[in-house]
């Protein structure tokens, strides 16, 4: 068994030793580990030990054909007495000298992700007891290999959101704004928020989340962001924005959904052109008056019908007002231990906690202090207050 006492290293090396006890283990003379890629179509040598010219060559397996594409599509173990260039589809196999192989899929939650195969240099037969063992083998490598890729997604997913999402929104004459970007305690999503200037003085405000946790929705969001952006210096009207930026993303990112409500505004900064799609309204506060929800037409979400007709609306700030924007994960939470998750009472926290009286950066402050539990956000947090600077409130 791999022994959970091992030296921390780098974790290609600590890959690598573990190939190397998997072949020890096993008495072989190689050790092999390939994955899918990304279309699920083809096996790619991973990683190896005694046997490293495998990775040099880049031979892909694909699905269903030879040694290892068999295993992972039948998810069953394979035994091979006699290696020969019909049997493998990397010809390398062979032509090291290979004799005979044993391979096994590599599991997650019942669905294969890649394969384990060890070899022998002489004729050997695998038994039970070898298959048994080296299904066992294989139950660690998955583990230790998707505890390690959730982590190296999570940090890459970060890096990336932070790179993109700015701590500190530029500075607009004649504006206070304030944001917050909260990563969740689990998997990142792809929530975002962005202040951005466009021509004639006029400045665009967005609140995003592509839909999912992990590495690739952080990507994507990447990607719509830029686009985003991009349609923003060519289409005056938020809805035709977004109508463009849904073509993109149906044409380009098939199967993404995403939430964005985008709004462009101009000196004095008193009112807003802003449209929605799929994404909660934002909250207005006044100085002088209620906090309530704008009343802003909630459009298709981005993905599901590119051709759909989607609609500006002006919401009217006054002189002394400010605006709220924010991503579902900062109202879906458990206000009660155990209890439901009550986005309406998310929505009524943020409402009472929202004031106009507040610089923007105080008024985050206040909600995020308000509506997130101490242990951490179970989703990412997006956030983003937008006042008048002029106003002495």
């Amino acid at each position: 068994m791999m022994s959970s006492t091992r030296p921390k290293l780098d974790p290609g090396a600590e890959l690598r030793q573990l190939l190397t006890s998997v072949r020890e283990s096993l008495g072989a003379d190689t050790a092999v580990m390939l994955l899918l890629d990304a279309t699920g179509s083809v096996l790619e040598p991973f990683a190896s030990s005694g046997l490293d010219v495998t990775l040099r060559t880049g031979a892909r397996v694909p699905v269903g054909q030879g040694f290892a594409g068999s295993i992972v599509s039948t998810r069953k173990p394979r035994v091979l007495e006699q290696v020969t260039e019909q049997n493998v589809v990397n010809p390398m196999l062979s032509r090291r000298g290979l004799q005979s192989l044993l391979g096994v899929p590599l599991l997650r939650d019942g669905t294969a992700f890649g394969v384990l195969h060890v070899g022998s240099l002489v004729p050997r037969t695998f038994d039970g007891s070898d298959v048994e063992q080296l299904e066992k083998l294989a139950a660690d490598l998955s583990s230790w290999f998707m505890d390690q890729s959730l982590a190296e997604h999570h940090t890459a997913a970060l890096v990336l959101q932070r790179s993109l999402i700015p701590t500190i929104p530029p500075a607009i004459e004649g504006l206070d704004v304030a944001g917050r970007y909260i990563p969740a305690e689990g998997d990142l999503g792809g929530d975002w928020y962005d202040v951005f200037p466009l021509p004639g003085g006029r400045v665009g405000f967005v609140m995003g989340d592509v839909l999912g946790h992990g590495l690739q929705p952080a990507v994507v969001m990447g990607r719509i962001r830029s686009a985003l952006r991009s349609y923003a210096l060519v289409e005056e009207s938020p809805a035709r924005v977004l109508q463009m930026l849904d073509k993109k993303i149906s044409h380009f990112e098939s199967g993404t959904l995403a939430s964005v409500l985008f709004a462009v505004s101009h000196p004095p900064f008193e009112s807003f052109t802003m449209s929605s799609a799929g994404h909660w309204p934002p909250l207005v506060a006044q100085t002088d008056g209620p906090t309530s929800s704008a009343d802003v037409p909630t459009d298709a979400i981005l993905g599901l019908v590119p051709d759909v007709v989607r609609t500006d609306t002006e919401v009217e700030i006054g002189r002394r007002g400010s605006l709220c924007l924010f991503t579902d994960g900062l109202i879906e939470q458990r206000f009660t231990p155990g209890g439901p998750v009550d986005p309406d009472a998310g929505l009524a926290l943020v409402t009472r906690s929202f004031s106009a009286r507040q610089t923007a950066e105080s008024a985050c402050i206040t909600i995020v202090s308000d509506l997130l539990p101490e242990q951490g956000s179970p989703d990412d947090v997006a956030l983003l207050v937008v006042r008048r600077a002029a106003d002495d409130l």
